[in-house]
């Protein structure tokens, strides 16, 4: 029994899109229409990135600190202590509740690209810095600095003392300070896009340093002050001969 006949389609219903050859009997402008339309879908993608870093990750004076990466992750941790005293009968007494330093880690990727940078916006500063950023990210030079910048920024904040704020949408949590970070690459996972953990943890800045009652309330509790001579008198009768025996010990 022979195979049947199956008949081709005279004309191949293949998508026009990035990435899927073109055919015979396709145009070149449906090409370009959907070249366009995939830059214009990156670009929305690009805005939305943007938009959403404003509201999220590290900030000092409302400027974000660390531009070239996107959050992935907040963390946030807050605790209290309440002190306690043993008591009779083996029983115990609460009487105090102490609040411990936030501690947050926002986990962050740097992908190669500043955030809210776009195509359009080199373009803006000029025909060549558009060409460039273009060049660059396809040559791979553009993204290799944007890394090391964000490692280069990441090693002096985590060594300052200044004080950072953490935003989200609903809630932001201020006077912080980074404190440390961490971060693994391997030969699979995180080689042109390293994720990177930020620890940051709360300073308190309400503490005043002051000294109270430091006069002294009585003339007897004054402090002792060595002056004066010091009379020389005679040991009593019957005393032990001290100078004998220290000479009797160090002979």
């Amino acid at each position: 029994m022979a195979f049947p006949t199956i008949p081709l389609p005279d004309v191949w219903d293949v998508p026009v899109m990035v990435g899927v050859p073109a055919l015979l009997g396709q145009s070149i402008g449906n090409g370009v229409t959907a070249s366009i339309s995939n830059l214009l879908g990156q670009e929305v993608a690009n805005i939305q990135i943007a938009n959403a870093f404003k509201d999220w990750g590290i900030f000092r004076s409302n400027e974000a600190v660390l531009t070239a990466a996107h959050v992935l992750g907040v963390e946030y941790e807050m605790r209290y202590q309440i002190s306690t005293a043993p008591t009779e009968d083996g029983n115990f007494t609460s009487y105090n509740k102490a609040k411990f330093p936030y501690l947050s880690r926002i986990l962050m990727v740097c992908d190669g690209s500043e955030s809210g940078s776009t195509i359009t916006g080199g373009f803006e500063n000029g025909l060549t810095a558009g060409f460039k950023q273009i060049l660059g990210s396809i040559t791979g030079a553009a993204p290799l600095q944007v890394r090391k910048s964000f490692f280069d920024t990441l090693e002096q904040i985590v060594a300052d003392t200044n004080l950072y704020d953490i935003h989200m949408p609903e809630r932001s949590y201020t006077n912080a300070n980074i404190v440390g970070y961490r971060f693994r690459r391997t030969e699979r996972d995180g080689v042109t896009m390293p994720v990177v953990e930020i620890e940051l943890q709360e300073v308190r800045t309400t503490a005043t340093q002051g000294y109270r009652n430091t006069q002294a309330r009585t003339v007897s509790a004054s402090d002792p002050v060595q002056a004066g001579q010091v009379q020389i008198q005679k040991l009593p009768s019957g005393a032990p001969d001290l100078v004998g025996l220290m000479s009797g010990i160090s002979g």
